[in-house]
């Protein structure tokens, strides 16, 4: 693989498992040699079923688990191993859009401060630009100023996920990997939020790794699908080619079950 934003090579996350014999461990692969890349503005949906290595594979590739093998590359580049400087600015580049709203918000801040704080840490804004930044990120997402002063409780689920999309875009990143994002969400509201993502990526030119186990919406979104089974990619096609004529009789049975959305 070459000319990729953002690429995985041989990926893997392993894990002590049962005990084998006196000293030794079996080893359990939540992710095992996982290839794959993001394209510039494009969307890569990556699917299967609870316990697939889904979750486990975005918190390697945003930096929040160490992988035990492989590599990860930003723009050719691996960023494993980097300086503290370098992991900063791969942060700032890079960020992860929870699937639970309310848990991934602090509930001790405001609004205001989960804003301001990948903005202090990520940027060199001052206090006054990051006020400004703050206003024009709720405006982005369609929440009106005065929740800036607003405590998680007092936010809708869907609200909330606006306020972790904002949070996630703070510091203008090329890529959001998105965990099961509207999963927690009443289906009314998880359409609004699909359309509020897909006009984010057309107004700054995001580049999105789409995990979800929701087939319908992935044939909606995305461009690429990458299907998971036991740690592994079993197929990666284009959206179109894969809905159309799956490869793998894993991907067959995953379509078999669901409805599709047309």
């Amino acid at each position: 693989m070459s000319g990729y934003l953002l690429e995985a090579r041989d990926l893997s996350r392993h894990y002590p498992g049962r005990r084998v014999g006196l000293w030794r461990r079996e080893q359990v692969a939540a992710v095992d040699q996982v290839s794959l890349g993001l394209e510039h503005g494009q969307t890569l949906g990556v699917v299967g079923e609870s316990g697939c290595g889904k979750s486990t594979l975005a918190r390697m590739l945003v930096g929040l688990l160490e992988p035990t093998g492989g590599d990860i590359l930003l723009d050719g580049q691996s960023i494993l191993g980097q300086s503290r400087q370098a992991r900063r600015a791969f942060h700032a580049r890079v960020q992860l859009v929870f699937q639970d709203p309310n848990a991934a918000l602090n509930p001790r801040k405001t609004v205001f401060r989960s804003l301001d704080g990948p903005l202090e840490v990520l940027t060199s804004m001052r206090r006054s630009e990051r006020r400004r930044r703050i206003a024009e990120l709720l405006d982005q997402v369609g929440l009106r100023p005065e929740f800036a002063e607003r405590y998680p409780h007092e936010l809708s689920g869907g609200q909330a996920q606006r306020v972790v999309i904002a949070r996630a875009i703070a510091s203008q990143p090329d890529i959001l990997v998105l965990d099961e994002p509207v999963s927690a969400l009443d289906v009314s509201i998880q359409a609004q939020v699909l359309q509020l993502l897909k006009r984010l990526q057309v107004e700054l030119g995001l580049t999105y790794l789409f995990i979800s186990h929701d087939l319908a919406v992935v044939e909606h979104l995305c461009d690429q699908v990458a299907v998971m089974y036991f740690g592994r990619v079993v197929e990666h096609r284009s959206a179109a080619e894969l809905f159309s004529a799956p490869a793998h009789d894993y991907t067959r049975r995953l379509l078999d079950a669901v409805p599709r959305m047309r």
